[in-house]
C-alpha cells in the first residue's frame, strides 16, 4: 500500500521550508532557488536517505539537479509562482524493503513525469516505513509549459502508484479520499502539532463535557468562537478565525452531529465542569500604546509574538486568541527571529523593508564576488603549494559563506514581513476588538437574507 501527496514549491519562503533543509546547508548562486533549493536537499538528505543508493534523478543528475531545474526555467523564462512540485510516496510499515520502494518511485517518476519534466526521486530510510520524496520541476524542458496540478493530475499519479503497487505485490487503498490533506496539515501532523481538525475535535469535546443539553452545548461553542450552521444538507462548523467550514462528518467517528448529541445525554444531566472563563485578550496589547489599525511594524509583530505564546500555553482559556493564531504555531522560531531583524535595524515601515531588503541583496551580490575570488585564489595557492595562503583562502571562503546564509535568511524574513503583516493586523484587529459574536450575527443575517431571496 503506498499514500501519495503533492504540494507546490513557490519562489519565495513558504510553508514547505518549515519542513525543508535550513538555509545553511544550500550554496546556492541563485537567491531567488532558495525555496527549490531546501526542498531539494531536503529530499536528498545523506542521514535519511544513508546510501546514494537511494536517490535517482530523472533527466537529470541527482548531483546537478539545482542547476537542472534552474537552467531550464531561466531557458524558458519561468522563474517566478511555483517552481516544483514536492510530492510524498509513503508504505506501509513492514511491507517493501528499501530497494523495492526506491524502485517503484523512480518507475512512477518516470511514467508520470518523465516525458516532459525533470524530477528527483530520494527514498528516506529514517522512519519504521519508508517512503520516497519525488521534486518535479515546474517547467518543462521539452515546451516550457508549467505542470498542471489538478484533480486529474493527481489521479494519474495515483493510477499509476496504485498499478506499480500491485506489480510488486503491494496492498492498495480500493477506495481512497477523492482530496488529500494539505502540505500544511501533514507537516503539522507528522510534527505532532494540532492541525484544524484536531483543535475542532478538542473544542467538541471540552464543550460536551461543559454541557447536557444541546442547547448548552451550541453556547459553549458560541463562547469559544465558533459558528455552527446546519442549514444545509451537511451539517458544519467554523472558527471565526478561520475561512472554510468544516463538515462535522469530516472530523471522525463520534463527532457527527446525532453523535455529538448522544455524547452529550451520557453526561446523565450533570456537566464535568464549566467552560474555563476566557482571559482578557489586551494582554497582547500590554505595553504599547498605538491602536492596531495604526502600529508600524515593531509593535505589530511584537503583539503577535505575545498572542502566540500566551495562545500556545493557556489554550483553553483564549480559545478565541488561539484559533486566530493557531495556524502560526509551527512558525512561531520565525516570527521571533522577524521580530529580531525589525528590532535590529529599526524597521517599522513596509518602505524600511524593501529599502532593507534591497541593501541585503547588494551585499550579497558583494560576497558572492568577494568568495569567488577567495575560490580563485584558493586554486592557485594550492596549486602553488602554499599552505598559508590556502588556509587563509579557505577562512575567508567561510566567512563569506557565513554572511551569506545570513544575508539569504534576512531577505526571505523581509518577504514574510511584508507577505504576513496584512493577516497578521486583520488578527491582532479582532484579538483587539473583541468582536467574536459579531461573526455569528452577521452569519446568522446573511443566512436570513438567502432565505428570503429563495
Amino acid at each position: 500500500m503506498a499514500v501519495t501527496k503533492i504540494w507546490d514549491v513557490r519562489d519565495r519562503f513558504d510553508k514547505v521550508l518549515d519542513y525543508a533543509a535550513n538555509a545553511e546547508k544550500t550554496d546556492s548562486d541563485i537567491e531567488k532557488y532558495h525555496a527549490l533549493d531546501n526542498v531539494i536537499d531536503y529530499a536528498a538528505d545523506g542521514d535519511k536517505t544513508e546510501k546514494c543508493f537511494y536517490v535517482s534523478g530523472v533527466n537529470c543528475l541527482p548531483e546537478n539537479a539545482k542547476q537542472t531545474f534552474g537552467d531550464t526555467q531561466r531557458r524558458w523564462g519561468k522563474t517566478t509562482g511555483k517552481v516544483a512540485y514536492h510530492m510524498y510516496q509513503s508504505f506501509a510499515e513492514g511491507e517493501v524493503d528499501a530497494k523495492t520502494a526506491h524502485e517503484i518511485g523512480v518507475k512512477l517518476a518516470e511514467e508520470v513525469f518523465g516525458d516532459r519534466f525533470e524530477a528527483l526521486v530520494a527514498t528516506h530510510l529514517n522512519t519504521d516505513h519508508f517512503h520516497n520524496h519525488i521534486v518535479i520541476n515546474a517547467v518543462s524542458f521539452k515546451d516550457g509549459r508549467k505542470y498542471n496540478d489538478c484533480k486529474e493530475s493527481y489521479a494519474r499519479i495515483r493510477e499509476v502508484s496504485d498499478r506499480l503497487c500491485r506489480e510488486y505485490g503491494l496492498s492498495v487503498i480500493e477506495h481512497p479520499k477523492d482530496k488529500g490533506m494539505t502540505y500544511g496539515e501533514w507537516k503539522t501532523e507528522q510534527e505532532g502539532a494540532p492541525t484544524l481538525r484536531s483543535s475542532i475535535r478538542a473544542a467538541i469535546d471540552l464543550a460536551i463535557k461543559c454541557s447536557v443539553t444541546r442547547q448548552q452545548f451550541v453556547n459553549a461553542m458560541v463562547e469559544m468562537g465558533f459558528i455552527i450552521d446546519e442549514s444545509g444538507k451537511h451539517a458544519k462548523i467554523k472558527h471565526v478565525g478561520t475561512e472554510r467550514f468544516v463538515r462535522f462528518k469530516s472530523l471522525g467517528e463520534g463527532y457527527s452531529i446525532e453523535e455529538i448529541v448522544r455524547r452529550i445525554y451520557k453526561n446523565n444531566g450533570r456537566a464535568e465542569f464549566s467552560l474555563p472563563k476566557q482571559d482578557d485578550p489586551q494582554k497582547v496589547f500590554e505595553g504599547e500604546e498605538e491602536p492596531v489599525r495604526i502600529m508600524t511594524y515593531i509593535p505589530l509583530f511584537r503583539s503577535y509574538n505575545r498572542a502566540l505564546k500566551i495562545a500556545k500555553e493557556r489554550p483553553y482559556t483564549n480559545f478565541r486568541i488561539y484559533y486566530l493564531v493557531r495556524q502560526d504555531f509551527s512558525a512561531q522560531r520565525l516570527y521571533e527571529d522577524t521580530l529580531d531583524l525589525l528590532v535590529d535595524h529599526n524597521l517599522k515601515t513596509g518602505q524600511d523593508v524593501i529599502d532593507y531588503k534591497h541593501e541585503a541583496m547588494r551585499q550579497i551580490d558583494e560576497n558572492y564576488r568577494l568568495r569567488n575570488e577567495m575560490r580563485n585564489h584558493l586554486k592557485r595557492a594550492e596549486a602553488a603549494r602554499d599552505l598559508v595562503e590556502a588556509d587563509k583562502a579557505r577562512f575567508n571562503i567561510g566567512i563569506c559563506s557565513m554572511r551569506l546564509s545570513k544575508l539569504r535568511r534576512e531577505v526571505t524574513t523581509c518577504d514574510e514581513v511584508l507577505e504576513r503583516s496584512r493577516q497578521i493586523r486583520d488578527n491582532l484587529k479582532r484579538i483587539e476588538d473583541n468582536d467574536f459574536r459579531g461573526a455569528h450575527i452577521a452569519h446568522a443575517a446573511k443566512k436570513k437574507t438567502k432565505e428570503k431571496d429563495k
